[in-house]
């Protein structure tokens, strides 16, 4: 599911802070969660292959865990998470950087403004 939002350069400077403050959240709290369920799939892989040890030679356990539908859900679930916070991730930093160039913008047209002794 591909999903692109434009981004609003006219939005309000307070809603632009609300908007990094929220994905700058969201997107560690994804990459949390995807770096726990990236630690506990070892440990449901090798679940998997001993539940299938028991009906199978090793070789052929393996490739069924592999090929289990849970462990496949378990790798959809860590897929899923993952771009959920690459995609947090990429909206955060373009957030910030409109942020940036607004601040620069303001210094730049505040400068121009002063008189400059020379």
């Amino acid at each position: 599911m591909e999903v692109y939002f434009s981004l609003n350069i006219q939005m309000l400077n307070e809603r632009l802070t609300n908007l990094i403050k929220r994905f700058g959240t969201t997107a560690m709290e994804s990459r949390q969660v995807a770096r726990r369920l990236h630690e506990l799939l070892p440990m449901r892989f090798a679940e998997l292959k001993r539940e299938h040890v028991r009906r199978h030679r090793p070789a052929e356990a393996e490739r069924l865990a592999l090929t289990d539908e849970r462990y496949l859900k378990h790798l959809e679930e860590l897929n899923e998470v993952s771009s959920a916070a690459a995609r947090a991730r990429v909206e955060y930093e373009t957030h910030a950087m409109l942020y940036k160039a607004r601040q620069t913008l303001r210094a730049f047209h505040a400068a121009q403004r002063t008189p400059r002794y020379r």
